[in-house]
């Protein structure tokens, strides 16, 4: 039970098409304001060049069932046949939680933490297709992540998501910021 006056901390699940921006964004908001913190998830695929160190646990597929198994997981879902994972938040944790993960991570969010924001960062396909080039992923993985992406729009709308386009980075996570700081209030 939460005493009176003490605000629970929120949860921020920021969605997107691979290359808009979303990691990027997330280390900028934990950068701006020390009380936001990213959620590390879990997955089965191989670390690409441009990962960070801490940017995932990299498991193998007996690992990641054992986790999801024992409710390790808050969401977790199959993409591109690579299993991605949302470990449970801490409860102890006082920090405000962004969850990078898909749309439909998201809609799993939200029947379990309906007060959740649902953020969903986008670009333009052209600039996705350029990113997604510049980071290696090979022609026939970005025509899918493309086809995904479209997906993934036509869900967040139907999931009533805030929209955010990352066309300038600094513009985007001072939006994404903004909405953060409404939804402290």
């Amino acid at each position: 039970m939460i005493p009176e006056g003490v605000k629970t901390p929120l949860v921020i699940v920021i969605s997107g098409p691979g290359g808009a921006g979303k990691g990027t964004i997330a280390r900028k908001l934990c950068e701006k304001d020390p009380t936001i913190t990213v959620s590390r998830s879990w997955t089965t695929r191989a670390p690409r060049t441009d990962d960070k160190n801490d940017s995932y646990f990299f498991v193998n597929d007996y690992e990641f069932n054992e986790h999801k198994d024992n409710g390790g997981f808050i969401e977790w879902n199959e993409f591109l046949g690579f299993m991605y994972g949302t470990p449970m938040p801490d409860q102890d944790d006082e920090k405000d939680l962004i969850l990078e993960i898909d749309v439909s991570g998201g809609r799993q969010i939200c029947q379990k933490l309906p007060q959740a924001i649902l953020v969903f960062i986008d670009v333009e396909d052209s600039e996705l297709r350029r990113r997604l080039a510049g980071r290696g992923d090979k022609q026939s993985e970005i025509d899918k992540r493309l086809l995904e992406a479209e997906r993934e729009r036509k869900e967040a709308k139907e999931l009533n998501y805030q929209i955010v386009i990352n066309d300038d980075l600094t513009k985007a996570t001072k939006e994404i910021y903004e909405i953060i700081c409404r939804a402290r209030l």
